[in-house]
């Protein structure tokens, strides 16, 4: 997928402004709060239905107006164009493409499949399982067509047994425990399988870089090792019937990502940690490349974020290599050898005042 064209309009300090982006590398400098970030945040939208900065819409929507308004002229790796729009105001958020009402943020998703690198990204490695959990479902979302259903049934069961036990009524409960082994089975199968193949190619990138040896990925089911879960529910029922939620399942699933066997957290520094990461996102990428031959777009804000200057560009060396369209933020890109055919685009206090291909 790649976007020809964008209009944003009225989104935070964008007043009104157009960008046609390259098909490969899109770079976007200026000075801090000149609007580079806001260029993201309005592809974001598009693709995700809310902003990555906060979700509340009054700071999304520009001082004095009504609504933003993000329109974008799509086109598929087979050559298929479309229009996607979406209008947000702080009573209402519209999503139209092709000319029909998107109805469900999962549909925009799949419009407009992308990823998202930011300053914070190193919570993926430091916060806890939810983050990495969702990591995993989202590539799963788009390379596996039915698990997106499968997750939902497990959630709805799951949401059942839990409002069973939180009314105390322990025969209820038991009712949805055959429904969440079916699905949980489905989707801890899926998870071990992707997650064999984001493993491998997470060690061909780092292998490419300044990156101690030994990282490896472990998926942990989410009840006692060694139990079937029906089993685990049984046991755990008194403790549920307690506590008024579920304690077993894939819903407590924990991807853990190590480093000699130990915690990747505890023992790289921040600048590590981020490469790391670089290397999950750019790995789920192109799985989901080679599973539905549609590579999603590229979000990175600040590339030389917690990077050296020697791993920013080893970094930037290997995006253009893996055939996605991006847009990369920064300050300065001078200092970079950029690829060629690099599309560089100037914004000074929310106006992109021109672009060039070096």
């Amino acid at each position: 997928m790649k976007i020809n064209r964008i209009h944003i309009q009225n989104l935070r300090i964008i007043r009104d402004s157009v960008l046609e982006p390259a098909s490969g590398v899109n770079i976007i400098h200026g000075d801090n709060g000149a609007g580079k970030t806001s260029i993201l945040e309005a592809i974001y939208l598009l693709g995700q239905g809310k902003s990555f900065r906060h979700s509340d819409s009054g700071p999304l929507i520009r001082k004095g107006e009504e609504a933003a308004l993000v329109v974008a002229d799509l086109q598929t790796s087979a050559g298929g164009e479309s229009k996607l729009g979406i209008k947000r105001s702080s009573r209402q958020f519209v999503a139209r493409s092709a000319g029909q009402e998107v109805s469900r943020r999962s549909e925009l998703f799949r419009l407009l499949p992308l990823q998202l690198i930011t300053p914070q990204s190193h919570e993926l490695i430091e916060r806890g399982p939810e983050l990495r959990r969702r990591y995993l479902d989202f590539g799963l979302f788009h390379v596996e067509q039915s698990y997106h259903q499968v997750a939902m049934s497990y959630h709805r069961a799951l949401k059942q047994r839990n409002s069973a036990l939180r009314a105390g009524d322990i025969r209820l409960a038991r009712s949805f425990n055959e429904q969440l082994v079916l699905f949980a089975n489905t989707v801890l199968h899926s998870r071990a399988s992707i997650l064999s193949e984001i493993e491998t190619h997470l060690i061909e990138f780092l292998n490419g870089l300044e990156f101690p040896r030994g990282i490896s990925l472990k998926l942990l089911q989410g009840w006692k090792q060694g139990l079937s879960l029906g089993d685990a529910l049984q046991q755990s029922e008194q403790q549920d019937l307690k506590h008024g939620f579920t304690s077993a399942g894939v819903h407590r699933s924990q991807l853990k990502v190590l480093l000699e066997s130990a915690p990747a957290d505890k023992v790289l520094s921040r600048g590590q940690q981020k490469l790391l990461v670089y290397g999950l996102v750019l790995s789920l990428s192109r799985l989901m490349m080679e599973k539905t031959r549609e590579p999603p777009l590229l979000l990175i804000d600040d590339l030389s974020a917690e990077l050296d200057e020697k791993n920013s560009q080893k970094v930037l060396d290997y995006l253009q290599t893996i055939g996605m369209q991006l847009f990369i933020t920064t300050l300065d890109y001078s200092r970079y050898q950029v690829p060629d055919n690099t599309a560089v685009f100037h914004v000074e206090h929310g106006a992109i005042l021109g672009a060039s291909r070096d």
